[in-house]
């Protein structure tokens, strides 16, 4: 196999799929039988990127493979563009309509106090064990997993909040930027795995059983 595949690198401003369609370019061209070696080459070609580091933590076997996983992270990229960029409609204030009061100002009196509030307990009938979500493992940690761009964007992030979110004042949650509980034990986020799950929208990224 020529190394000429390994001159091929990917420049500043570059977009993945300007680098994969010249890569592939190159790989028609060179025909190589050494699989590995174009594996290798392609991510050596990569900058430091968040589709470059799962290459490394999952790597490929095949330039397929690269191929497919890389389709499916240019258009998570495209669905993130297309939010960033979509403005929605101002909502029409009504004469004389009270204006919603904040979480804080509802519970303090007091509008921007700056204090954390505390935790209370939802007055809600208590949650079976079958209604919580189910635990799945993961191969990488779930604070790594939901920043995943083809992930964090069919994850619906809750609002901030000055709000414990749970009784373990110590325990911090990465999924709600908050106090209260692990995230590890977050059901909110529990629930949108599950269905991912359901979905196999997650099955290259669940360990085997």
């Amino acid at each position: 196999m020529s190394y000429d595949v390994f001159d091929i690198k990917k420049y500043q401003g570059e977009s993945l799929k300007e680098f994969l369609n010249s890569f592939g370019v190159q790989v028609v061209r060179l025909k190589p039988t050494d699989e590995a070696m174009t594996v290798h080459a392609f991510t050596k070609g990569m900058l430091p990127r968040p589709f470059s580091e799962s290459l490394l933590r999952y790597y490929p076997k095949t330039f397929c493979e690269i191929r497919r996983r890389a389709i499916t992270h240019i258009a998570a990229e495209d669905q993130v563009t297309e939010k960033c960029g979509f403005v929605g409609p101002v909502r029409p204030r009504a004469a004389g309509r009270p204006q919603p009061m904040r979480v804080d100002e509802a519970t303090t009196g007091k509008k921007g106090s700056g204090k954390q509030q505390p935790y209370e307990k939802p007055q809600t009938r208590a949650r079976t064990r079958r209604d919580l979500p189910p635990k799945h493992n993961f191969r990488v940690e779930l604070k790594e997993l939901i920043i995943i761009p083809n992930i964090a964007t069919r994850l619906k992030m809750p609002p901030k909040t000055d709000k414990k979110m749970g009784p373990n004042k110590n325990a911090w949650c990465e999924f709600h930027q908050a106090y209260g509980h692990p995230m590890r034990n977050c059901l909110a986020l529990g629930y949108q795995l599950d269905e991912l799950v359901k979905s196999e929208f997650l099955k290259d990224y669940l360990q085997e059983p």
